[in-house]
């Protein structure tokens, strides 16, 4: 495979690879999203959209599911005997 980059791949400006997430949202949830993305911006005087609310709160997400599959990892690797 070459170093050509892909048609539609898009990176962050920190050079991170992205890729799209569509998803139909309850609107309550929505609404919240966009009052913080609101509050947010007026706060910081920085433009906080709707997509850096959702990047920010699956982050977090995600870092929790690897916390805890270190955990687990760690305990199984601690107590064999928990595998049999």
């Amino acid at each position: 495979m070459s170093n050509e980059k892909i048609a539609f791949s898009r990176t962050s400006r920190t050079g991170e690879e992205l890729a799209e997430l569509r998803v139909n949202s309850p609107r309550h949830i929505l609404a919240v999203i966009d009052s913080v993305a609101i509050s947010e911006t007026r706060s910081s005087g920085k433009n906080v959209s709707r997509t850096d609310i959702v990047n920010r709160v699956l982050g977090i997400f995600v870092e929790h599911k690897i916390d805890e599959a270190s955990l687990v990892s760690r305990a199984l690797q601690d107590n064999p005997t928990v595998l049999e």
